[in-house]
């Protein structure tokens, strides 16, 4: 296994063992390979690139970058300032239970080849494997006060998903040229519930946040964001229940039986199989959709002073985010399939680097029955990734502050109903302030049980930071990558003179 560079910061990986193929028909595993193996490497390359969570932005938890966190809670649209701008925030996120990279795998930036039981090595965990990716570019934007009670913001972004969920641990230890199973032994196969999903859009979002109750001590604002939505591209394969056989690791699955439901947009391949997503500029789909957000958030304040402090003691906060969907134009190989009994030679099209998109893989193999299609559609759907944000930020001390945030996914695995989600999380981000200076330590536990820690620093406005640092540094068993990087503002609001405040 090598890795040849394309670009300065972008190559292509031939992890054949790695990819979450699935040995349906033909055209899908062909097709499929090919997605899994170029969008794997452009979020590891994009990573690098940026030094820039796409998930969440791990640690941005006080009241100074509000501004970054609309995405999360409308609410905290509301803020003391007269107004916060976020320049550009830039993240991206890869993870997954079927890989772990070594230390060793970044020697590959500068050697040009990754090796695998040197760089990295395949998981032998027997739950089902699943991948996701994240890449994400935030702003411009800004939240503003008017009318010293009102909050609007207007916010913009690119996002780019992708999620492989349910490939049966069997099926993923078939597959490179180091399968793991017994090659003696006959076995039958089963796939279930298995999807990939990958979709890339832009959002123009419009929010308006305002106080439910306000005392001196205690406030509750609530905040609403409509997501104006363009959808740029979208790809995915979903099986409902498949099943196939193999004999004495011949390369060929037996008896494949099976369904599938393949959507994807026009021009879907030049950015799906490329080393670059965001090529789908090229081609935009250019379909328009609707989303939402809604959260509330309550502070509390005691305050035995003449004068009305800023800030708060303690926060919570609850949210739904994403709740909607993309609807896009769907290409003509769009629908469902079947397969019926049918032999397949999966490890000829792995091996075989020279099968073209939408020549051999759809004209030759399709219309000779290998699968025979069932129905057809001109719009396909990919939902959002739905979520539930729990939070609360408590200040311990004058300049140290503990903050948890619970990530909760809402968006179940369908094959049949394509849709991108994350990964339900819990972090725990204890961080000292100090003037225009602060330093975060997010640990985060993840519903695939993976740990990590990072650390984020602020300086000013610019602020950097991984929610894995110490793994990507540390362990010799990488399963997370995520970094993110951005720069906001805070316009802050005029002093109060002690007249105005003072109780007479």
């Amino acid at each position: 296994m090598f890795v040849h560079w394309q670009t300065r910061c972008c190559c292509i990986i031939y992890f054949q063992e790695l990819m979450p193929v699935v040995y349906l028909a033909k055209p899908i595993y062909s097709y499929i390979y090919r997605i899994m193996r170029r969008l794997i490497l452009s979020l590891i390359c994009l990573c690098v690139y940026f030094s820039g969570t796409a998930q969440t932005f791990l640690g941005l938890n006080g009241d100074v970058n509000s501004v970054t966190q609309i995405r999360d809670n409308p609410a905290f649209a509301v803020h003391e300032d007269r107004a916060q701008i976020n320049f550009l925030t830039v993240g991206a996120e890869i993870g997954s239970n079927a890989i772990f990279f070594k230390r060793g795998i970044y020697n590959s930036f500068f050697t040009g080849k990754a090796t695998m039981d040197k760089d990295y090595y395949r998981s032998y965990d027997k739950h089902s494997k699943t991948m996701w990716g994240n890449m994400e570019v935030i702003g411009p934007g800004a939240s503003v006060l008017v009318k010293k009670r009102y909050f609007v913001a207007v916010t913009t972004g690119m996002r780019y998903l992708m999620n492989a969920d349910n490939l049966d641990d069997n099926v993923y230890r078939l597959m490179g040229v180091n399968a793991t199973r017994d090659t003696n032994l006959v076995d039958s196969y089963k796939v279930k519930n298995f999807a990939i999903t990958s979709q890339i859009y832009s959002e123009l979002n419009l929010t308006y946040a305002g106080f439910l109750y306000q005392s001196e001590d205690h406030t509750l604002v609530a905040g609403a964001t409509l997501k104006v939505l363009n959808g740029i591209g979208a790809a995915g394969l979903g099986i409902d229940n498949a099943t196939f056989k193999t004999y004495n690791n011949d390369g060929v699955a037996h008896n494949v039986t099976g369904t599938a439901n393949i959507a994807m947009t026009p021009y879907a391949n030049k950015w799906a199989i490329s080393s670059n997503p965001y090529s789908a500029l090229r081609n935009p789909a250019n379909n328009m959709s609707l989303g939402a957000d809604f959260g509330l958030v309550y502070y509390m304040n005691p305050n035995e002073t003449l004068f009305r402090r800023k800030g708060y003691i303690s926060r919570l906060a609850i949210s739904i985010t994403d709740i909607g969907s993309n609807s896009y134009t769907a290409s003509s190989v769009s629908g469902k399939y079947a397969v019926n009994n049918k032999n397949i030679d999966f490890k000829h099209i792995q091996n075989d680097n020279n099968v073209s998109f939408g020549t051999r893989i759809f004209n030759d193999y399709l219309v000779d029955t290998t699968a025979t299609p069932t129905g057809s559609s001109k719009k396909v759907k990919f939902g959002l990734p739905t979520a539930l944000h729990i939070n609360g930020d408590f200040k311990i001390e004058e300049h140290f502050w503990v903050n948890g945030n619970v990530l909760i996914n809402l968006r179940k695995v369908n094959a049949n109903e394509l849709s991108n989600h994350y990964i339900s999380t819990l972090t725990v981000t204890p961080r000292y302030v100090w003037g225009k200076f602060a330093v975060s330590v997010p640990f985060s536990f993840n519903m695939q049980k993976q740990g990590y820690l990072g650390v984020i620093l602020f300086a000013g406005p610019v602020y950097v930071g991984s929610g894995s640092l110490f793994q990507m540094t540390v362990s010799n068993s990488i399963n997370n990558l995520n970094l993110f990087v951005g720069s906001s503002l805070r316009i802050k609001a005029k002093r109060q003179k002690e007249r105005d405040a003072m109780m007479m």
